[in-house]
């Protein structure tokens, strides 16, 4: 399984796997996706300040373009959970995730 978030620092998608970042890219497409969020993580972020990777989706790498039907999907800090963009509807799978080069994130349900 590829762990992929976004590289803040860089503007790129870090593609993990096995705990080991493998890569960056400007754009990367996983299938059978399950999005993971560290409540523990997340909350010693917001009371340091600093940032740290405890969020990100995890699946298989796939070679594909977006479809016109897919869905907004994004991460906030402040909130728990990924959810959907437009609903603002928590989501924990998706059968398809398309991470994007303007580094917005649209998912195939």
């Amino acid at each position: 399984m590829t762990d992929v978030y976004r590289h803040l620092p860089k503007r790129l998608w870090s593609v993990r796997d096995s705990g080991r970042v493998t890569g960056h890219a400007a754009a990367v497409a996983l299938a059978d996706c399950r999005f993971r969020v560290s409540e523990a993580g997340r909350l010693r972020a917001l009371r340091t300040g600093r940032r740290e990777v405890h969020a990100h989706v995890t699946g298989t790498l796939v070679d594909a373009l977006p479809p016109a039907g897919a869905v907004r999907v994004g991460y906030r800090i402040e909130e728990p959970g990924f959810r959907l963009r437009d609903t603002g509807e928590i989501i924990h799978v998706a059968r398809f995730v398309y991470f994007l080069e303007d580094g917005s994130c649209v998912a195939q349900f």
